[in-house]
């Protein structure tokens, strides 16, 4: 009994220096939402060759003000290229300048489209100062990791959209090393909320558990 007691006592410290776990009850902001609309029509417009989902997407990016950032990454062991996987034009993207340009190449001499490019290019106004993101690449069986800083009491967002070729899971660490948060559903749309206890670096891990590269898109609130 002593030995137990003593190992309670030992282990207590190391629940105390844990971050705030994630609390299922926090619902999504509807800018994420959006966030993730944008990105799910500009790879369904990639995949499918359909320009009208790219002027949507960009439409929505430009409206949103959304920035890509670099953001500093490295990997953890895996396959350094994965196995044989077909290039993809774009694949995925949320830069509206971008979008627009490949959506007019699809478009063709369409008349409705064409008016509707010119209209998301002159019509619709940026936000000033908008979310943040990065586009990159995780390889077969890899991990690509970040380390981001979060606000104490701040409701923090992590998400990630895969190109839809493999299953990502995303893991939360705090700077213990304790699990925070992770979604590890069979698909490769994450998306962890939590609410950190005091300002930190938190360790975000993107795992592809494919057998070619997964790009994907990261944005942090």
């Amino acid at each position: 009994m002593k030995k137990f007691i003593a190992m309670v006592a030992m282990l207590l410290p190391l629940a105390v220096m844990a971050q705030e776990k994630k609390d299922a009850s926090i619902p999504v902001p509807a800018t994420e939402n959006t966030f993730r609309m944008a990105a799910e029509l500009s790879k369904y417009g990639y995949a499918n060759n359909d320009a009208l989902s790219l002027i949507q997407a960009a439409r929505m990016a430009k409206q949103a003000g959304y920035v890509a950032q670099k953001q500093d990454k490295t990997e953890e062991a895996g396959t350094a290229t994965g196995g044989e996987k077909k290039e993809k034009v774009g694949s995925i993207s949320l830069d509206p300048t971008k979008l627009l340009a490949d959506a007019k190449a699809k478009a063709g001499d369409d008349g409705v489209l064409l008016a509707l490019i010119d209209d998301v290019q002159n019509g619709v106004r940026g936000a000033v100062g908008g979310a943040k993101y990065v586009v990159e690449r995780v390889n077969a069986h890899s991990t690509d990791v970040y380390r981001i800083s979060f606000r104490a009491q701040e409701l923090a967002i992590v998400t990630v959209i895969g190109d839809g070729d493999t299953d990502l899971d995303l893991y939360i660490y705090d700077e213990n090393g304790n699990l925070i948060t992770s979604d590890t559903d069979y698909t490769d749309d994450c998306i962890c909320t939590f609410t950190p206890r005091w300002t930190g670096v938190f360790v975000i891990k993107i795992v592809n558990r494919g057998n070619v590269y997964n790009q994907y898109v990261l944005r942090t609130n």
